[in-house]
Order: C-alpha cells, then structure tokens, then sequence
C-alpha cells in the first residue's frame, strides 16, 4: 500500500490494478481538498475587503471589488474565475454547509460543487434543506454531468416557483463574449434568454440557405459566416460556388460590407513580405503574417514611428497646451505601443482603454506637472485606472512606478511585485522583444510528420479543452457585488469624479 498523505513517492509501476485505482481515490481527493482550500482563501481575503471598505464614502472603493484583482495577480488566473471563486465561496458559507464540509473533506470536488451552487440558486429554504443532502448523496456516484441533470430535475419538482426565479436570474446575466484559442481563432460565446437564442440560430439558419446547393462551405461553416455578415452590415452571404451566371443565386444584390473594426499591429517589413514576423491583432493577441497582410489589404494605416517606443520624448510644442489630456498623435502612438492595459494579466485592447499619467498630473497647476511625454503615459481600461486612480489617492495599498523606459511595475497590498511590459512595441518593432528565444537556423523548413493532421485529432477538430484546474468556464456571477469582476464589463465613467485630479 501506500501513505495517502504522500503520493509523491509512490512507485506506481509496482502497484495493482486495484491499487491503483486506490491511489487515483486518494490522489483525486486530495486535489479537491486544495480545490477547497483556494476557495476559502480567496472568499475570506474577499470578507476582508469588504469589512475594510463598508462605509467607503463619495467616490470611495465599493465594498470587495478589487479582492479579484489581488488574488487573480497572486495566483496567475483571470479576475473572471477569482470571482467566480468568491461567489461559489459564499455561496458555501451562506447556504450551503453539508456541501462546504464535504468540499473541504475532499468527498466532492470543485466540478460538482459549482453544480450544486448552480442548481440550488433561489431555491426556497426548506426545499434546500431536503434537496442538499440527496445532491450530496448522488454527487458520490455520478459524474458532473448527470449530478447536473439530477439537480435540474429534482429542483424544478420540489420547488416549480424557483425555476422561474432562477430564470429571471439567469436573464438579467445574458451576455455575449469572445475567448481566444489557437491558430487565429476564437470562440464567440452567448447566453441568451432562450427565445432570443432560438431567433439568433433561425436568422443564421435562413442566411446559410441563401446560397445555392454547390457552395462548398458545410452549414457549420455558413452559419459561422453568416454571423459575421451580420455583424458586417451585407446581411447576406455570397456565394462560393465560382460558377458565375450558372449560380442561381448569381445576380442576387448584397449590401457592401463595412471595413472590420478591429485593430491589427504589424511591422512595416512583415507587412510588405520581407519577413513574416506575427502581427497583433487587438483583443485576441498573435496572428500569422499571412493574415495580417490578407486583411491589410482592405485597412487604414496609421504610422507608428519606432522612436515611440525608444525614446523619452516630449509631445511637440503646439500639441503641449497647459492641459492634462494627451494630444491625438500622442495618445495613438501610446495605444500602439503598450497594445493593451497595463495591469499584470489584464488583455483589454488599448483601444478600449483609457491613458493614465503615471505621476499624478494637477490641472489647476499644470506647471507642477510638468510636460506631458510618451514615458509618462500608459494604458489602462476602466476597471484598473479607477484602481490605480484609488491607490494614488492612497485609498488602496496597491503602488505603481515605471521601473524604466519599458517596465511598470506594481506593488500588490501584500508586497508581491508585478511587472508589466508593453506588448504592443515586441510587434511593431520586433527587435525590442529581447526576451523572447532565438530560433536556431536550420535553412528551409521541411514539415515533419507531426505537422500533418492524423485521425486522432483532426486540425479541424472544434472542441475546446476546458481548464481542469477552475471548471469554471460559463460560471455566472449571481451575488451583485461580484457582476463587474471582469474587466470588460466595467462601465467607464462618462464624468470625472469630482475629487479626482483629471489624467491619472
């Protein structure tokens, strides 16, 4: 046998079958005892927060609201799952304790815990009482998935009038998202109110029968493009068949679609086919040059000029009125350069980010300020400049300082130090990523046999593998509080703050 306290020095090659599915037992087990112990961490470090910001006053920090952003910087995660975290975690402690103390046993582990949070939102107390004890009992033998199915049922027939409180819930929460994978692509991701969902699927549907039988393209493929020129304003599909007057679709007017609002970094040598270094696509992160220079062909250019990101320069003298706020040029080529907010893990595009003076700038006495230059500007998106905002009017214990002309560093409440870099200038100037491996020369490419698709896994194959440490993808945030964890969800102010001393 072996000590269930140490698996690391288990010689499993000499074990049974049995034991080692003993050893997968205890092994699993204790994963969800961590799994558990995160929970009440980052609940508590959320309880903390909230004690210590209960009467915040005017323009103060809201009760627990950068609780997220500390534990998501300290573990490396997104703010999104800390504070799915925090919620399941209150969930536990307020309604939930035969499902905390298994949790924290180890008998269930964090996939089944979010189902039964899930599943008992706004059910009545003296359902919860009878519900959550059957839930824990099937929980113990089922999978996550058909516990999921179990509690849906059960729920919906103890309690009919909390199906539809958990669906008024569940519609105040609809949202659309966009999720980053390989290979330029990415996931375009809804939840709807049903009906609306079903009027979305039938218009995709209609507009992928709008070409005729010999385009090429399968109906997941129509149905993809079809969202698109939704979005681009033709409203139709053309079609791909390449027979021209024989199509019988041919002829049929299609509305001219709009130029992609999106943003695209890409350096000048790349984009005229000297090398074919990545380009940085605003939101998502690196793509090919190929594509870069395929959608550069219908694009407005703005010129970025590499002293951007190599010198301390100050704005030109007619662009240096005694105000705070950046002239055009200026906050366009810092946009460009840095490529996204600044905050450690924060991937908001800098295009819908805000541009924050690194030292405090006085409007009423812009002299004290000095003048407004590149390396005193830096991007952040709404939810982190009020951060930063807060932590200069010493309302938060977080501190900034631009370490030198390419680092920004952050000091966490806890002493931690991040650091960030501007992402946006190892694109445009691909020699400034120095820290990035040097490929060895090995003269033309030649593909192995593990670059061809196999049948095992298909380069088409469209499944997303989930995050098997925070089973948490699609978690909805149901404590009020918690709704704009994300930062993309937070909504910038439209006035400045009264007290707030304007550009920082």
């Amino acid at each position: 046998m072996f000590d269930r306290d140490d698996l690391s020095s288990v010689d499993f090659g000499t074990m049974s079958d049995e034991g080692l599915i003993e050893a997968l037992r205890a092994a699993h087990g204790r994963a969800a005892v961590a799994q558990a112990a995160e929970v009440f961490a980052v609940r508590e470090l959320y309880r903390r927060h909230r004690a210590e910001s209960a009467e915040p006053g005017p323009d103060g920090v809201r009760a627990g609201e950068f609780a997220a952003s500390e534990a998501a910087v300290a573990l490396q995660i997104d703010e999104g799952t800390a504070g799915a975290l925090i919620d399941i975690g209150l969930a536990l402690e307020d309604s939930l304790p035969r499902t905390r103390a298994a949790f924290a046993a180890g008998r269930i582990d964090l996939a089944k815990v979010r189902v039964i949070v899930d599943n008992t939102r706004a059910v009545a107390r003296e359902v919860l009482d009878v519900l959550e004890p059957r839930l824990l009992e099937a929980a113990g033998r089922n999978n996550a998935v058909r516990l999921r199915q179990a509690a849906r049922r059960w729920a919906a027939r103890l309690d009919p009038g909390g199906v539809q409180r958990r669906r008024e819930l569940r519609q105040d929460e609809r949202d659309v998202r966009l999720r980053a994978v390989q290979d330029s692509m990415a996931v375009f991701d809804g939840l709807l109110p049903a009906p609306g969902a079903q009027t979305v699927a039938m218009r995709l549907r209609e507009m992928s029968m709008q070409v005729c039988a010999s385009d090429p393209r399968s109906m997941p493929q129509r149905r993809a493009d079809a969202l698109v020129a939704l979005a681009d304003g033709s409203g139709r599909l053309r079609c791909h068949c390449e027979r021209g007057e024989r199509c019988p679709k041919f002829g049929v007017p299609i509305a001219r679609p709009r130029r992609p609002l999106i943003q695209i970094g890409i350096p000048a040598d790349t984009l005229l086919g000297i090398q074919d270094a990545p380009a940085f696509l605003a939101g998502y992160g690196p793509i090919d040059a190929a594509l870069a220079r395929l959608l550069a062909e219908h694009a407005r250019f703005q010129v970025i000029p590499e002293d951007s990101a190599a010198e301390d320069e100050p704005a030109a003298a007619e662009e240096e009125a005694a105000q705070w706020r950046p002239p055009p040029r200026l906050a366009r080529e810092v946009r460009a350069v840095d490529g996204m907010c600044r905050f450690p893990g924060c991937v908001m595009p800098a295009a819908e980010s805000e541009l924050d003076h690194n030292r405090p700038f006085d409007q009423q006495r812009p002299d004290r300020g000095g003048r407004t230059i590149r390396t005193d500007l830096a991007v952040l998106c709404s939810r982190h400049h009020r951060l930063k905002t807060l932590a200069d009017d010493e309302s938060l214990p977080w501190r900034t300082w631009r370490a030198d002309l390419d680092r920004l560093q952050w000091t966490a409440p806890t002493g931690d130090i991040h650091t960030t870099v501007r992402e946006g200038a190892r694109y445009l100037f691909p020699r400034t990523d120095t820290d990035a491996p040097v490929a060895p020369y090995t003269g033309q490419h030649r593909a192995e046999p593990t670059d061809a698709p196999t049948a095992e896994f298909p380069i088409t194959d469209r499944r997303i593998a989930a995050d098997i440490a925070y089973p948490l993808d699609g978690y909805i945030v149901v404590h009020g509080q918690l709704r704009r964890i994300r930062p993309e969800d937070e909504i910038p102010d439209d006035e400045p703050r009264a007290t707030q001393t304007p550009g920082r």
